[in-house]
């Protein structure tokens, strides 16, 4: 199991990544978005020397706002061109994995419908990836609709397509990451980890007073079927509190 940690988009990467690295994680999970982390803003040499110093590894990370999933033709082409840009910059660093996000189209449109249009996109967006070395993950969201028949029909119908499970999504709207984890372990390879109350995707450190994943069931469960990337994706303006979850997370692995 390898621990990382993600950059700020809002923030300079370059500091990020620094902050990242001097802390001794053992990746970055590379969130290329507006407005600080788009391609054209960074200086890629710079961000490889970074990555060499600290020896670390990249996950990519791409917009959750992307509509790959839009009732409107030209916005899903609109989003497959954005991602392409991403895609380049992730190939030039050598990124294996490279994280795309759920999107649902409005209730006036039926969760099939939703299915459709992701689908018609993500069979666009796995061959673009591929093209560049990439194998592209689909990370379920914060909604009603990322439930286990939905991923199950995405995931069945774009055979190429890998999995991220974002514990604090899978612990919505009265589900449980664990189903998850057991049902999908064969095409998992990225996973998400910060708490919530079940209600809200608060990104709270793990075990935190508010949050209610059961994180004794979840370590066990993960252990069985997975020994990957797992990113702390905590949003803290005191980092301690990350750094204090990376802590909690090795002794409950039992590093």
């Amino acid at each position: 199991m390898k621990i990382g940690f993600p950059n700020n988009p809002r923030k300079n990467i370059l500091e990020e990544i620094e902050w990242i690295g001097r802390n001794g994680f053992d990746f970055v999970d590379l969130f290329l978005e507006e407005d600080q982390a788009v391609p054209e803003k960074i200086d890629i040499q710079k961000v490889r020397e970074l990555l060499k110093k600290y020896g670390l590894g990249v996950v990519g990370h791409t917009a959750w706002y992307l509509p790959i999933g839009s009732p409107v033709p030209s916005l899903r082409k609109a989003a497959i061109s954005e991602l392409q840009r991403y895609f380049e910059y992730f190939s030039k660093l050598k990124v294996n994995y490279v994280t795309v996000h759920a999107n649902w189209p409005p209730a006036m449109f039926s969760t099939k419908e939703g299915i459709e249009f992701q689908v018609e996109t993500l069979r666009n967006l796995v061959e673009n990836a591929k093209e560049r070395g990439i194998d592209l993950m689909y990370e379920p969201v914060d909604t009603w609709r990322d439930d286990i028949e939905a991923v199950s029909e995405i995931l069945e119908r774009v055979p190429n397509l890998y999995l991220h499970i974002d514990i604090g999504h899978a612990n919505l709207f009265g589900r449980k990451p664990e189903p998850f984890i057991e049902k999908f372990y064969r095409r998992l390879r990225h996973v998400h980890m910060d708490d919530n109350d079940g209600i809200r995707d608060l990104h709270i450190p793990l075990g935190a007073g508010r949050g209610i994943v059961n994180w004794k069931n979840l370590i066990e469960t993960l252990k069985q079927y997975y020994d990957g990337t797992i990113t702390l994706e905590i949003f803290s303006e005191d980092r301690d509190y990350v750094l204090l979850s990376r802590e909690k997370l090795k002794k409950w692995w039992g590093l």
